[in-house]
């Protein structure tokens, strides 16, 4: 469960923006992000994979769950299917291409996908369908269940759905109409962002506190002539960010 927040082409020289608060079991283990061949992103010490991250080629690419679907053991970790695009793909488009080829879902759990690249991005949902949205300039928000055709409901999906938009639409309410300075005004609001309790230190503030789950992370990602890389372990709201640039 996770929260993903773009701000999209909202600076000339950093088109992409990215904040990615990750919601996961208390016992998960993951490293910072470090630079791998081509790939700079985080890892998730079980599974090896990650859940965002970018090339030297432009493209970032992160992953949400989708929460209408529990699946005990899924044929292999989405994150390891992030890392294939990452270290495949330069851009947007190819890597919105292996999203919607349906060989390539088989094995993995339902997801949300953002694609992004300084020219296109995208968001791409596998729920009962394949669903593809493109994300225009400005900021764009993703959680845990998004709205599209064929969505497979249950009662957990539904409970979890309402949290789910409470983040999003708390994270819409604090970026709209947002225009940066510049990279440094814009990763202090993210910062800000990411440590919101609008709806207390509770499972529906993008700054996550559950009984059985964790925020495990917080990661902002700028993609520019320098990129920008900082992470925080925990939740902002206890831990600081380090530049990991």
């Amino acid at each position: 469960m996770c929260t993903l927040i773009l701000l999209y082409r909202l600076l000339d020289d950093y088109p992409i923006l990215a904040l990615h608060n990750r919601y996961m079991g208390r016992d998960t283990t993951e490293v910072p992000p470090q630079r791998i061949g081509d790939v700079v992103c985080p890892l998730d010490v079980s599974s090896g994979g990650t859940w965002i991250g970018f090339n030297r080629r432009g493209l970032l690419l992160a992953v949400t769950n989708q929460e209408t679907q529990t699946l005990v053991k899924p044929g292999r970790s989405r994150g390891l299917l992030a890392l294939d695009i990452l270290g495949g793909c330069g851009s947007a488009d190819e890597a919105k291409d292996v999203l919607l080829d349906p060989v390539n879902r088989k094995p993995y759990r339902t997801s949300n996908f953002a694609a992004v690249d300084p020219r296109k991005a995208y968001h791409v949902v596998w729920d009962g369908g394949t669903h593809l949205f493109s994300v225009r300039p400005g900021a764009y928000v993703m959680s845990t269940v998004t709205l599209a055709p064929e969505v497979e409901w249950s009662d957990r999906s539904r409970r979890i759905y309402k949290s789910s938009e409470k983040r999003v639409r708390r994270a819409h309410q604090l970026l709209e109409g947002y225009r940066p300075r510049d990279i440094e005004d814009a990763i202090s609001t993210l910062m800000r962002v990411s440590a919101d309790h609008h709806h207390g230190r509770s499972e529906s503030s993008i700054c996550f506190h559950h009984p059985e789950h964790r925020q495990t992370s917080s990661t902002i990602m700028a993609l520019g002539e320098k990129p920008r890389v900082l992470y925080c372990p925990g939740n902002h709201c206890e831990n600081p960010y380090t530049d990991c640039s």
